[in-house]
């Protein structure tokens, strides 16, 4: 490939995790489980935000440039967005509370990589650093302060997939395209049955999350340390022969996925809103669903439809659309000018931009 070339097929990847991201959180939203949805939910979340944290460490090995752009690139789009969320879901939930620097819901993901890119080129400098950041997400698990404020759960815990993907070299990468489809398969079964085993073995306090998120402590999740640990080992394990199968699997040519890879940011920032909507008018639209589908009417539970298939069918579509429209080209130039024009506002600059082919380069997240 050549230098400065985009690579599609990270590209489709990107855009398969959005739309990922978007299903699972609408699931989340509608709050209806069956054994069919519980189990997808629980295999896209073992491998869904790692793959995608590797991702950034992939894309992010020119560590000074990546602190200096840090504050423009992350902060500022956490702060509006992150309180836009809140006042549109204090209208559904007027409970909800809100901290200028604790994330809510989705929004976090953008809290994390600004503190791990400003801290990266001094981390760098730590011996063993990929071992080492295992041991002290291990050991974070065992300590409350570790939760939701400043992220500071998921950025311990999510090192080390960013470092894997930082210290991943492009020759590396090409190896793992040419793993044999069998041998992929084979790891891959491996970690999704360790990923449900310890999900059923191992059961969390009734309304926390799942310990595949790395959002709370161990004790906030109704587990012991021995417990939490093996979750956490379990995610370490289980997320990279997931991730192999599905760097292996997906396509190298442009397509519809390519696409909302390369606009997966807007997706990511504006996915939240429609599912408020659509959840806050649940009613509207379940009538107009049983206007169009007859059949459905008198259901008040579609997870159970037929063990939740069609629920599955309608989410994947639901989070297709969604994550097309967010991702096309009006939406992102819209944004892209937005953000440079608060960021020529709020911070000084030595140059003014990027030249074209350098922001065709750089291929990070968004």
């Amino acid at each position: 490939m050549a230098m400065g070339q985009r690579d599609a097929a990270l590209d489709n990847l990107k855009g398969l995790l959005i739309i990922s991201v978007v299903y699972v959180h609408f699931y989340d939203m509608l709050g209806q489980k069956t054994a069919l949805l519980f189990t997808i939910r629980t295999l896209v979340l073992t491998v869904q935000m790692p793959l995608f944290v590797f991702l950034c460490g992939y894309f992010g090995k020119n560590a000074e440039k990546r602190r200096r752009t840090a504050w423009e690139d992350y902060l500022i789009p956490f702060l509006i967005f992150n309180t836009l969320y809140y006042l549109v879901r204090v209208g559904q939930e007027p409970d909800i509370k809100y901290g200028l620097l604790r994330p809510l819901n989705m929004y976090w993901f953008l809290m994390t990589l600004l503190i791990i890119r400003l801290l990266m080129p001094e981390l760098l400098r730590i011996r063993h650093l990929l071992p080492l950041s295992i041991v002290l997400a291990l050991i974070a698990g065992g300590d409350a302060y570790f939760g939701r404020t400043l992220s500071l759960s998921r950025t311990v815990c999510f090192l080390p997939f960013y470092l894997l993907g930082y210290f991943c070299t492009q020759e590396q990468m090409q190896r793992i395209r040419k793993i044999p489809l069998p041998v992929a398969f084979a790891g891959a079964a491996g970690g999704a049955l360790l990923s449900l085993w310890l999900t059923d073995t191992l059961k969390v306090e009734k309304g926390a999350s799942h310990p595949f998120q790395l959002v709370n402590s161990y004790a906030t999740q109704g587990l012991d340390p021995w417990e939490g640990a093996a979750f956490r080992l379990g995610i370490y394990i289980a997320a990279p022969l997931l991730g192999i199968l599905l760097i292996r699997l997906i396509p190298a040519r442009h397509g519809i996925l390519t696409g909302i890879g390369r606009g997966s940011m807007t997706v990511y920032l504006l996915h939240a809103f429609p599912m408020l909507w659509v959840v806050g008018h649940w009613e509207f639209v379940c009538g107009v669903i049983n206007w169009l589908i007859p059949a459905f009417q008198g259901v008040d539970y579609p997870g159970r439809l037929c063990c939740g298939i069609p629920q599955v069918i309608a989410l994947a579509l639901y989070s297709f659309v969604v994550s097309c429209l967010l991702s096309c080209k009006p939406v992102t130039r819209a944004y892209d000018r937005c953000m440079a024009g608060l960021q020529h506002m709020l911070f000084r600059t030595e140059k003014t931009g990027k030249s074209e082919k350098e922001v065709e380069s750089v291929q990070e997240i968004h």
